[in-house]
């Protein structure tokens, strides 16, 4: 082993033999060169009044901007889908299928204040201790028919996440914070950020004990067709969130995200919508989503299908599932999460 070891080693002092090192100003030099003597930086991209990002950064731009605290994210995330339920038992047949092809991670809507024997419908069969819960209503009451649930059923290490109005004995992952609701476009990223990591700041200060409230938290995001810009998004909330907790002495561990398409995500073209689904799937992932909903195209069961698989074939076919944060080292994104962290600070 140690021989072959060597041999590489040699092999790749020959290899970089062969190739002069170049600075980033002959790098430049070349490029403008390229673009027929124009200037590289009229190709700069203009974020917004704040922020401006290059068309071109070399090692030497890295920012000093910690980002260890990254590695801590299990990049293995929940794949989620959306269910309106109307009939309980409708919607236990559709969900135990959608739970043998891929889903681990449903998130429910209620038409109406659910009761015990509705949830006793609804989970009918289903593994609640293999699976993530999302409720997506703010209405106590489905907290209470849930913990009713638990109890006759004697379930135990079951993981759900709330979004209630009001504190229940401290429920774990209750405190919804939803960045979607700052989200404008691309281009007012910084403010979106800003407005959510002071809604952190107001939990933190009406907490007698913080580190419950903290641990309560999860926040929901969009992302959009911005693919770097949506990376650079995730990871810096992510950054900013652990500079808060080291501020206020508490433990530094990562925040849950869930993460959808905005609304202006899809065209007409429904091919076209199916590219931009993975790409937009993908900046999801890489930034550091915990759960993900791929919107359908349209709303046949093969565009259902589709979205799912999209998720799929990012985790067991591109092993994105494997590697806790994949952007770490891009000179670009790297250079646009630090300036996001630095407006929001």
């Amino acid at each position: 082993e140690q021989i072959e070891d060597t041999m590489a080693e040699d092999i790749l002092k020959e290899i970089y033999q062969d190739f002069k090192e170049n600075s980033k100003e002959d790098w430049i030099q070349q490029a403008n060169k390229d673009l027929k003597d124009k200037n590289i930086s009229d190709i700069d991209w203009q974020l917004n009044a704040e922020i401006t990002q290059a068309a071109y950064y070399a090692a030497s731009d890295l920012p000093t901007l910690d980002h260890s605290s990254l590695k801590q994210h299990n990049p293995d995330w929940q794949v989620g889908e959306h269910y309106m339920v109307e009939d309980f038992k409708v919607t236990n047949t559709q969900l135990l299928k959608d739970l043998m092809h891929g889903l681990n991670a449903p998130v429910l809507s209620f038409k109406n204040s659910p009761s015990l024997a509705d949830f006793k419908d609804l989970f009918k069969e289903v593994g609640l201790e293999h699976i993530f819960i999302h409720f997506d209503s703010t209405d106590n009451q489905v907290y209470l028919a849930w913990q009713a649930l638990l109890a006759e059923s004697k379930v135990q290490n079951t993981q759900a996440y709330f979004r209630l109005e009001t504190d229940l004995d401290a429920v774990e992952k209750s405190e919804h914070i939803d960045a979607r609701s700052f989200y404008s476009n691309t281009a007012g990223i910084h403010k979106e950020l800003k407005h959510s990591i002071q809604a952190v700041r107001a939990i933190l200060l009406t907490s007698e004990d913080k580190q419950s409230a903290v641990d309560q938290i999860h926040f929901s995001f969009f992302v959009d067709k911005s693919y770097l810009a949506s990376i650079a998004k995730l990871r810096a909330i992510k950054l900013l969130w652990i500079s808060l907790m080291k501020e206020n002495g508490l433990s530094e561990n990562l925040p849950f995200i869930s993460v959808e398409f905005a609304p202006s995500a899809y065209g007409s073209d429904e091919q076209d919508n199916l590219i931009n689904a993975t790409s937009m799937a993908m900046s999801a992932v890489i930034g550091g989503a915990n759960h993900l909903i791929v919107r359908p195209t349209s709303e046949t069961s093969t565009a259902l299908r589709l979205a799912r698989n999209i998720q799929l074939i990012l985790k067991y076919e591109s092993g994105l599932n494997k590697v806790a944060d994949p952007a770490q080292g891009s000179y670009y994104v790297e250079s646009l999460t630090s300036k996001l962290v630095n407006y929001c600070s």
